[in-house]
């Protein structure tokens, strides 16, 4: 699963060329030679993170399995002793998920370091070349907090290293980064920040709420007009690569009064000017709470149908229905969960 293909890093691409190991990764078309390349070479792949797991690879920043984990390790609960919460911790500690291209670099330094060792002697990077495998902050999917404290010490926050001069590479990367994090902090466009409809439902008993229900809230279930059957519009936008937390009560415990999620920031740049994020705005001002995770509690999923305006979900529904197949694939299955799960 995922992205695994060099020409999509043109900076691993360039230190690949430099470095010698352009052939061997430039063969890569899948996660499955990645992990054929680790065993050849007297490494041990494994399906789940644990306290023996040295690394984490993942294909690129946006592939589903990566958002998934960015998330799962942003929502951590430090006193929660579930299986989940026991794997994000082990991965928090160790450092993040790594670009796959990771280990051909660290492999083809230790190949030429055996090179140049007149020893005859078996030699391995773990016990005999350690600093080989320990990654730049240019290495990282998704690096924690914990990780980025360690670098501190070698690395400036563009990954530079302090106390030696930059190659022209690694200049080039870094002001890469000095973009993305200007381009960040300066991003103000229109997807949500905090709504109306978060702020009364927190503040505001059932009894209050009407003050908010004027003649054009027609998804918001209180004041005069209001139907009287009707309940919280709760919508999710399919914006984002992964569709978040699954658990409504996980969600509302985590939800900030002071700003957006950070979810919002991981939509790709290709989605913010889509159809769906074009009607989120007209969605909030007729009273929908929006939410960037697909819980239990969502009403509605907004999303880019083939051939209708709106459909009543069902599990017999083919994921054909949406316009696009994959994301349609991530809903459907993310919905069946949630009947099977309410049922």
């Amino acid at each position: 699963p995922g992205s695994y293909r060099l020409r999509n890093d043109a900076f691993a691409a360039a230190e690949a060329e430099e470095d010698g190991w352009a052939a061997a990764a430039g063969s890569v078309g899948e996660h499955r030679d990645v992990i054929r390349y680790v065993q050849s070479h007297g490494g041990t792949c494994e399906l789940t993170v644990h306290k023996g797991t040295d690394f984490l690879l993942g294909g690129t920043a946006r592939d589903a399995k990566v958002s998934n984990l960015r998330t799962l390790m942003a929502n951590t609960d430090a006193n929660r002793n579930t299986k989940r919460d026991a794997e994000a911790r082990r991965l928090i500690e160790m450092g993040g998920v790594l670009k796959w291209t990771f280990v051909y670099s660290i492999v083809s330094k230790f190949l030429k370091n055996l090179d140049d060792d007149a020893s005859g002697y078996e030699k391995s990077i773990k016990k005999d070349w350690p600093s080989l495998a320990q990654p730049r902050r240019s290495d990282f999917l998704v690096m924690s907090d914990d990780a980025k404290t360690s670098l501190q010490a070698t690395e400036d926050e563009y990954g530079l290293h302090i106390n030696q001069i930059a190659s022209p590479l690694d200049f080039a990367r870094a002001l890469e980064e000095v973009g993305r994090q200007k381009s960040r902090k300066n991003r103000k466009r229109a997807l949500p920040s905090i709504d109306w409809q978060s702020q009364a439902t927190k503040c505001l008993a059932d009894n209050e709420r009407w003050i908010f229900g004027g003649k054009v809230q027609k998804l918001w279930p209180y004041g005069e007009h209001a139907d009287a059957n009707s309940s919280m519009c709760i919508m999710y936008p399919d914006l984002f690569a992964d569709l978040g937390l699954e658990e409504e009560e996980i969600v509302n415990k985590g939800s900030s009064s002071t700003g957006p999620s950070p979810r919002w920031n991981d939509v790709a740049e290709s989605r913010r000017s889509g159809n769906v994020a074009a009607a989120l705005p007209l969605a909030r001002a007729l009273g929908a709470v929006v939410t960037p995770h697909l819980h239990g509690g969502v009403t509605h999923v907004l999303c880019d149908l083939r051939r209708h305006k709106a459909l009543k979900w069902s599990s017999l529904r083919p994921p054909s229905v949406f316009s696009d197949a994959d994301s349609g694939a991530r809903l459907h299955e993310r919905l069946v969960s949630l009947e099977e799960s309410a049922s």
